[in-house]
């Protein structure tokens, strides 16, 4: 069994998920919340922690994994289309491609990335980044009360891992929305594909300082005021039935929803200009979205369904206890499902890499670390013993190959023009051996030159001929083997090129270019990788074609 909390650090409150894990099956058990104390005098940096600690001292809360999120308004993400699909060229790709598309360095930036799907021949690639100084403060909040999160995910994009639950048509591209209290995150899914998220630096908190600045009052009593009144006027509301005094506060409240609205509104507009697809509805979270006739309200502004995002009408396993908590626990929900989701689809961003790599147990790896050093030492021991065993049964070896090398060459009529005396020397006999070889080697290239040039209109010499033309000069490439089989009957030849380039977008280039070549078809990529020892800095590619000479040049055979 593994316990798995969720962790939601909010800027109105700290929020936990309690999930209880086990082989077969898993249940969402509880659910906490401490409201972060309203202080003008103390930094956020300081009340955020001592309220997380607070979280956990008083609900005594322990955890296999912890699982959080960074708050959208710290991250840049964007779609990077990709003309390959193999996983490891969109590892390679990634950070050039983003390299010439920010105005920062990348230095500075944690990035990851996750492929969305493909499009065509595309490969959708998403890119998700943030500065390391933004990651660096975020985790010393945790660190402050020792806890070190596994997993930091995006707050807007944690939101993907509660589709496969949602009971989603699939014909239906969903936006879940929520409005929390200084954000508002959304994320869109169609089909299990992930299609868009964003944070939109809005939510209650907006809503509480229109009112404080339209009633002239304080942030506090305007939220105690918005507490009580927690209504929208809407068509299907007119608030008839309110006092004067509360219908003005939700006429005010309604007004300043107009600025979420809006937003949503421009988010809705870009991802319809960019993916050609329309919003089907939306399920709606958070906080603010208990305010009445919040969902009415951004129906009829938005023209399309909304509904309360309700986790019990889902497919997730919850305690009946939480069915009170169930409208503020989806963000929480989400960013913990993330260590159950199986085989399901969900968000694979985890911010901590690098130098911000997660490490489960230091004193466990202390301790494995002796233990790996007294097998090291024992290895060692074990490898100058062999060392030694070695040398000497080598020598030995050694000494049996030179009289054998002495025997051989002695029998051979051919190798030397004068037969060696029985007793000669290893060295003379190697050095007599060497001159005599040396002087057949000459002889044989010379006939090799001359056979070259009486083959120089060969189809194989005309294929290279042609690839040497038909590949842009300016495209850096070593062939490292040029194989001709020629086949029967015919001018034609099969052609074997394996060569080694700077990278994948190379290797694309070299393909299109053999492809404009006329004499030569059937171009396959048989296989293209990281050639070992380079750290990907140098590509090894393998290319089968059939060459087929053009009229004139199979007169000239």
């Amino acid at each position: 069994m593994q316990k798995i909390i969720g962790l939601n650090i909010g800027s109105y409150s700290i929020k936990a998920v309690e999930i209880v894990n086990t082989l077969k099956s898993y249940e969402i058990t509880n659910f906490y919340e401490v409201v972060i104390p309203y202080s003008a005098d103390v930094e956020p940096d300081i009340l955020i922690p001592q309220t997380m600690e607070k979280l956990f001292l008083e609900n005594d809360l322990h955890a296999d994994r912890v699982l959080t999120a960074m708050p959208g308004q710290y991250i840049s993400s964007r779609i990077i289309p990709l003309p390959f699909s193999d996983p490891r060229k969109v590892d390679m790709a990634v950070i050039s491609e983003v390299e010439d598309a920010v105005p920062f360095n990348l230095d500075d930036m944690i990035v990851d990335h996750q492929i969305l799907g493909t499009v065509g021949d595309k490969t959708l690639a998403m890119v998700v980044m943030t500065r390391k100084n933004f990651l660096k403060g975020f985790l010393e909040h945790l660190q402050r009360v020792k806890i070190d999160p596994k997993v930091v995910d995006v707050d807007s994009l944690s939101f993907y891992n509660l589709a496969p639950y949602l009971r989603l048509d699939p014909l239906d591209c969903v936006a879940m929305v929520d409005i929390g209290h200084e954000k508002t995150s959304m994320c869109i899914v169609q089909n299990g594909v992930l299609k868009m998220f964003r944070s939109i630096n809005m939510g209650g908190a907006f809503l509480t300082e229109f009112l404080a600045r339209d009633l002239e009052t304080t942030v506090y009593e305007a939220q105690e005021v918005k507490h009580r009144v927690s209504r929208l006027i809407c068509e299907t509301d007119p608030g008839a039935d309110l006092k004067h005094d509360d219908r003005i506060i939700a006429e005010r409240m309604t007004l300043a929803t107009n600025a979420i609205v809006k937003e949503l509104g421009r988010t809705l507009y870009a991802y319809k200009t960019w993916d050609k697809g329309k919003i089907s509805k939306i399920l709606l979270s958070g906080g603010t979205s208990k305010i009445r006739n919040m969902d009415a309200y951004l129906a009829e502004q938005l023209s399309m369904e909304v509904y309360i995002n309700r986790l019990d009408q889902s497919d997730l396993k919850i305690d009946t206890i939480l069915q009170e908590k169930l409208l503020v626990m989806p963000q929480s929900v989400a960013i913990g499902m993330r260590a159950v989701v199986g085989g399901r689809k969900h968000s694979q961003i985890n911010l901590r890499k690098g130098e911000f790599a997660y490490v489960q147990n230091y004193e466990q790896l202390a301790r494995g670390g002796k233990i790996v050093a007294k097998i090291l030492g024992i290895a060692l021991v074990l490898l100058v013993v062999s060392y030694a065993f070695r040398s000497i049964l080598y020598n030995k070896q050694i000494a049996n190959l030179e009289k054998e090398y002495q025997k051989e060459f002695s029998g051979m009529q051919g190798a030397l023009k004068k037969k060696p005396a029985p007793n000669t020397a290893f060295a003379k006999l190697r050095a007599d051996v060497k001159t005599q070889l040396t002087k057949d080697i000459g002889s044989k290239r010379d006939a090799v030159q001359q056979f070259l040039s009486a083959t120089s209109t060969s189809p194989a010499l005309l294929a290279l001929s042609d690839l040497s033309s038909g590949i842009p000069k300016t495209v850096k490439i070593d062939i490292v083997q040029f194989a001709f089989t020629q086949l029967p009957s015919t001018s034609n030849g099969k052609l074997v090129i394996k060569g080694e380039t700077d990278g994948y977008s190379s290797v694309e280039s070299i393909k299109e270019s053999i492809k404009k070549i006329k004499t030569i078809t059937d171009l396959e990529e048989k296989q293209s990788g990281g050639k070992p020892g380079s750290d990907n800095k140098i590509i090894e590619f393998t290319f089968n074609a059939i060459y087929k000479p053009e009229t004139g040049a199979q007169a000239k055979l």
